[in-house]
């Protein structure tokens, strides 16, 4: 049987299968221990990737939902189509036919012509003053003239009042106001002028308003800047007062 199944002896007269015995014994064990080692040891840390922080305005939080609900609201949603409820008929009455008028021929209608507006200076009428300063009124132009000091005495030859409307004076006519032509203002504007002697108007007074401040006030500041021939008293230019008379009208 031994011969059979030789297995080899190990044997203190074979010193080199005794070692090679224990060699394979630690191989083996260390093997084990390796093993051991790699089954055990901690999983690799994996350092942390570098973590970057930006801050931005995104908006009004309904402005950044406007894509979202425009997304949501492009998708069709399938329609319910519901058949039509079939209508019932129902007699239709016909309107009774009524007779048409005849259109009535319109008359044109005159055309109103617009309206200009003028302001002039009535003319003040000449009067010979007498030798003695008295007030003399005249109802033609509104206009007088009253001599305030008298050089000579006489009979009154070649005595005259101021004159205004003279051809030779130039003098312009007072302007129409916007505002007054645009509001429909008219009146008549009677002024006393202080003539001096040498033909200036030294002192311009309203003595009958037109009933508007800003008529009054244009007929003033026009004649204080006329030039007038002065009064004469025995053919010498005296100062005096006279009256103008300023007419603002919308003629039509």
């Amino acid at each position: 049987m031994e011969a059979c199944n030789p297995r080899p002896a190990l044997t203190a007269d074979n010193p080199g299968s005794v070692r090679l015995c224990c060699l394979a014994i630690t191989v083996v064990l260390h093997l084990a221990v390796l093993w051991l080692i790699y089954e055990n040891r901690p999983a690799a840390i994996t350092p942390p990737l570098p973590l970057t922080l930006s801050a931005r305005w995104v908006g009004d939080a309904s402005v950044n939902d406007a894509p979202a609900k425009a997304a949501a609201a492009a998708i069709p949603t399938q329609a319910v189509v519901k058949k039509p409820v079939p209508a019932q008929k129902q007699a239709v009455q016909k309107p009774a036919s009524k007779p048409i008028p005849k259109p009535v021929p319109r008359v044109p209608a005159p055309p109103t012509p617009k309206a200009t507006p003028i302001a002039k200076a009535e003319p003040v009428t000449e009067r010979a003053a007498p030798a003695t300063p008295i007030s003399a009124d005249t109802r033609q132009g509104d206009s007088a003239a009253t001599p305030i000091k008298s050089r000579q005495s006489g009979n009154g030859a070649g005595s005259s009042a101021p004159i205004a409307r003279d051809p030779r004076l130039n003098n312009p006519e007072p302007p129409y106001p916007y505002e007054s032509r645009r509001r429909g203002e008219e009146g008549r504007v009677i002024l006393k002028v202080r003539v001096a002697a040498d033909g200036t108007a030294s002192s311009v007074e309203v003595d009958k308003s037109s009933g508007y401040r800003r008529l009054d006030m244009t007929a003033r500041r026009t004649v204080s800047r006329w030039t007038f021939i002065p009064a004469k008293q025995n053919n010498a230019a005296v100062e005096a007062w006279t009256k103008v008379t300023i007419l603002f009208q919308l003629r039509a």
